[in-house]
């Protein structure tokens, strides 16, 4: 079984560097476990092209987002340094990205479990608003539990905006989002769609991190789940997401090349 994890993940990063998704019926059955360590092969292959991890996305924590990809609990992928991007158009070839607005905290500590919401708070020494990029490199995104760990929890992009806010200056559970697509109202959302509050996105983080032998450090990047259901983002498209007391989170995909 560990040669075909090592050839899955020679295939999921050929597919995430060519931009080719896929077929989900040539993909072998996995649990959780094997697509946790498909997801660090890969993630060990693409770090040579996009640096280090610099912290972690938390999948899977609103009931929306598990009913649309039909999973039953939070999953986490690793963010790589070179895939977080300031506002602006997107000119990467993705597959098929959706958007996912969310707060992304910075931890100040480690934080290690059992560890409360109380103390993943006091952990936190940042607040960012973001728009998380997620992209299926399974066309389709026909998607299993195993399968989407195994892809990076479908991580892609991570857009930051520019205010970042001290956490005891935010209610994060009370931290509420519009999405508009090309100007049009499309989402809503609050902090406690993820959850109950993205503190305890963090504490649940920290103890599933520990069942694997690595923990939450000081410094990491945590975003802590969509709080609406995916937006589609097409060639052309700008999102924006304005956040409550955060502030606006913008960005675009480049339009298709009509020249093809």
């Amino acid at each position: 079984m560990a040669d075909s994890l090592d050839a899955l993940a020679d295939r999921l990063y050929d597919a995430y560097g060519r931009s080719d998704p896929l077929d989900a019926a040539t993909l072998p059955d996995l649990d959780l476990a094997d697509g946790y360590a498909v997801q660090r092969a890969v993630t060990d292959r693409r770090e040579a092209d996009e640096g280090p991890p610099v912290g972690y996305k938390v999948g899977f924590t609103s009931a929306a987002i598990r009913e649309e990809l039909g999973v039953d609990d939070p999953a986490y992928g690793r963010i790589l340094a070179d895939t977080v991007r300031g506002e602006g158009r997107l000119d990467d070839d993705l597959i098929d990205p959706k958007v996912e607005p969310e707060l992304a905290v910075r931890l100040s500590e480690p934080l290690d479990p059992p560890a409360t919401p109380v103390d993943a708070l006091a952990a936190i020494g940042a607040v960012v608003p973001v728009i998380e990029v997620v992209d299926s490199r399974v066309a389709g995104w026909e998607l299993t539990a195993g399968s989407a760990v195994a892809d990076d929890t479908l991580a892609a992009r991570v857009v930051h905006g520019d205010r970042i806010a001290d956490p005891t200056a935010v209610d994060l559970p009370l931290e509420g989002v519009v999405v508009r697509r090309n100007g049009e109202r499309v989402a809503t959302g609050v902090g406690a769609d993820v959850l109950g509050s993205p503190a305890r996105v963090v504490a649940w983080l920290a103890g599933a991190l520990a069942e694997r032998g690595e923990r939450l450090a000081a410094g990491d990047l945590v975003s802590t789940g969509s709080l609406t259901e995916l937006v589609p983002l097409e060639p052309g498209d700008t999102v924006e997401a304005r956040f409550t007391s955060l502030g606006s989170v913008t960005v675009s995909r480049k339009p298709r090349d009509s020249s093809r």
